[in-house]
């Protein structure tokens, strides 16, 4: 993956906190065995409810624990601005030359930065003919906003996919979303919320945020919110309202990723006890090299939706 290969010491740290926890494990400040349990319960209401009475405290006002590059456009995009609330928020798109009503993909990049390279990652979607949409979400890449972990997040990636399905050549019935790591966990949340998906697809995304928030190096310290409440980890946690999830999805994680080998496959199992189209599916390696394998697989998955 072009995503990992770029990475330097001096971003490892920032991967421990993007990516997951086996990543990260021998630097755990744990001795004893990991414990991958899911650590919150499932929720009655759904997402929109809970975050509609619970509001997450902020401990800690700034940006997002991620180095960004200089500002620049890849090949095959264009600059976009979407509005979130007050914030305007730069994105990348693929406009087709073709005129007419097309297919389009929200793809929601790993980690707390864009980088050009991560665009190269959503090729095949628009080989396939997806018009595809990466946006930031607020303080990254030195953009206004408070980085909330999860929070607030969500709700910028609501209002990315509410432009992408007004943009004029976009069909509106045949919006999907996927992400990948932070991406893939954002994908989870925000299927759970935005009733305009037709499929979801998240790739080594995390449902729980709490053995993250346990055994992924510096997660605690970097948690800009109070990580000893449980009402904070619940409301960041997919699988505490997977009931909530209102399309078909998918979930995709490496065989060698275990610390989702409980929470994701229990998060489609609720999803699918309240008649969503949910599987979970792991695919061979680990964070890294499954994802492309993921991703093959998830546009299959969409096309059958069609």
């Amino acid at each position: 993956m072009i995503y990992l290969k770029r990475l330097s010491a001096t971003t490892l740290i920032f991967l421990c906190l993007s990516l997951s926890p086996r990543i990260c494990r021998t630097q755990s400040t744990s001795t004893s065995s990991p414990d991958y349990r899911v650590s919150v319960e499932v929720q009655g209401e759904s997402l929109a409810n809970a975050r509609d009475h619970f509001k997450s405290k902020i401990l800690r006002q700034g940006p997002p624990p991620a180095e960004w590059p200089d500002s620049q456009t890849p090949k095959g995009a264009t600059e976009v601005v979407y509005s979130s609330g007050q914030l305007k928020l730069k994105a990348w798109i693929s406009i087709p030359s073709e005129r007419g009503k097309h297919e389009a993909v929200l793809f929601l990049h790993p980690g707390f930065a864009l980088w050009p390279d991560e665009w190269d990652f959503t090729k095949p979607l628009r080989d396939a003919g997806y018009i595809v949409m990466m946006p930031t979400t607020r303080g990254e890449n030195g953009q206004h906003g408070v980085f909330t972990m999860y929070y607030d997040e969500v709700s910028d990636v609501i209002s990315a996919a509410e432009y992408l399905r007004l943009r004029p050549e976009v069909d509106p019935k045949h919006l999907y979303i996927a992400g990948y790591s932070v991406g893939g966990t954002l994908t989870l949340l925000a299927s759970e919320i935005y009733g305009q998906f037709r499929a979801a697809a998240s790739i080594s995304g995390t449902p729980d945020l709490g053995p993250y928030l346990k055994y992924a190096r510096g997660a605690k310290e970097n948690a800009p919110f109070d990580v000893s409440d449980p009402k904070e980890v619940q409301i960041r946690s997919a699988v505490a309202y997977a009931a909530s999830i209102k399309c078909p999805i998918r979930i995709y994680y490496g065989t060698e990723e275990d610390y989702f080998a409980v929470s994701a496959p229990r998060t489609a199992e609720i999803a699918k006890q309240s008649g969503i189209d949910a599987e979970a599916l792991a695919v061979s390696g680990d964070h890294g090299s499954s994802a492309d394998a993921a991703l093959q697989l998830a546009i299959v998955f969409f096309q059958k939706q069609r």
